[in-house]
């Protein structure tokens, strides 16, 4: 198998085909970006957290692994753990034994290993989207058994002890599997003296400019009816006056359910992915997780986290409103 759709036949058409509810993974790199790409492509198939998708990361002391991705890989499990409308997401490295480069996909129907696949494609951006890759059917059964052979040579991701199991690299990487624009290789300083393609001014208060409101924009996941959400969560309105057509990528396809993905970078909270939402396009929102946006107002704010986010605190802040700067790649930077 070494169709242009690689990603698809291999990531997501098992769910639609054989009604799959996990997935194991045997990889020796991956990214951020894919990793995120993916869940995210669950999420909008409707799978949440009763989905799971659990990857063994096999060349972590060989090529070595930076504190900074290994951060980064922390970070991506608490934002997708702690959303219900996300797929789980365990992570393990491999701390023993030989190096891991295998790259083996085992689907399952409930705890039925139902279809699996092995190959050249590492879980990574790269291999499903930029290289040729070669990729083919194998025994479920037999690829489960490899994947639990492999668990007692592996920590969890998420094991206090890692620091002590794995020597972090202090250089980058060999950049074998991440090219410059992956979501995880983006920072303020690539763009911040780049001229921008174009600019959007939004206001972050409700139409009218009075107010931020209860329920809505930035106070999203706070409701007055008392409700139980998660107070963080939040997005920026995207009212009919701030509105620039062909700014953000929208669907061409009125048959495609939600909108494509852009990455957004900003000067002081690691880069994510956004997307407009919402009826009518009004909202612009953090895809991986809605709590993203309002936990990187607070803290630019300096408030707690859930705090209720009022119009005096953006005046006193100097901003009542962001500005997005558009670049090549569907890359932008919000400026706050």
């Amino acid at each position: 198998m070494y169709t242009e759709n690689l990603g698809n036949e291999i990531l997501l058409n098992p769910v639609q085909a054989f009604g799959c509810t996990s997935l194991k993974i045997i990889t020796g790199y991956t990214d951020i970006e894919c990793i995120y790409r993916h869940l995210i492509a669950l999420s909008d198939m409707g799978k949440t957290n009763s989905f799971s998708v659990d990857m063994i990361l096999g060349m972590t002391n060989s090529n070595g692994l930076s504190e900074k991705k290994h951060k980064d890989i922390n970070r991506l499990i608490a934002n997708v753990n702690s959303n219900s409308k996300m797929p789980a997401f365990i992570c393990r490295y491999k701390v023993s034994g030989a190096d891991i480069h295998s790259k083996v996909y085992v689907w399952f129907k409930e705890d039925e290993p139902v279809l699996a696949f092995c190959g050249s494609a590492n879980y990574s951006t790269n291999a499903f989207t930029k290289r040729r890759e070669c990729m083919t059917n194998c025994e479920s059964i037999e690829a489960n058994k490899y994947f639990n052979s492999l668990v007692p040579d592996t920590i969890l991701a998420t094991d206090p002890s890692v620091k002590n199991k794995i020597n972090f690299t202090k250089k980058k990487v060999t950049d074998v599997e991440i090219d410059a624009y992956n979501l995880e290789n983006l920072s303020w300083d690539m763009f911040k003296d780049k001229v921008p393609l174009d600019t959007c001014k939004v206001s972050l208060l409700t139409a009218d400019g009075k107010e931020t409101g209860f329920g809505s924009g930035l106070n999203w996941g706070i409701r007055q009816n008392g409700t139980k959400r998660d107070r963080d969560q939040a997005y920026i309105p995207y009212n009919a006056q701030d509105k620039k057509e062909g700014f953000f990528p929208l669907k061409q396809n009125s048959e495609i359910k939600h909108n494509p993905l852009f990455k957004v970078v900003t000067k002081d909270f690691p880069p994510f992915f956004m997307r407009i939402a919402q009826a009518g396009n009004k909202g612009i929102h953090t895809a991986e997780s809605n709590a993203l946006l309002g936990q990187f107002f607070r803290q630019k704010l300096g408030v707690p986290t859930g705090t209720f986010i009022t119009k005096e605190m953006l005046e006193n802040y100097g901003k009542t409103y962001v500005v997005f700067k558009k670049y090549d790649n569907d890359i932008y930077l919000m400026d706050f």
